[in-house]
């Protein structure tokens, strides 16, 4: 399984336990396919920021996932 299908799949389980926005910058990166850049000009931050904010989210499903299985 690919990296993004398994992040996607690791939302739909555990998206709730994210901040709404960790929830709205991913949905934007990985579903809506918008560029760093663009999520960016959109939420008025950085686009380290909004880099940040995405490794975070992924580090953060990767443990629920090793956790709650």
């Amino acid at each position: 399984m690919d990296k993004i299908t398994k992040l996607n799949l690791l939302f739909d389980y555990y998206g709730d336990f994210l901040t709404k926005k960790q929830k709205d910058i991913f949905e934007l990166y990985h579903i809506n396919d918008l560029s760093l850049g663009e999520i960016a000009d959109n939420k008025g931050i950085s686009r380290q920021g909004v880099y940040d904010i995405l490794q975070r989210t992924e580090h953060i499903l990767y443990n629920f996932e090793e956790k709650l299985g």
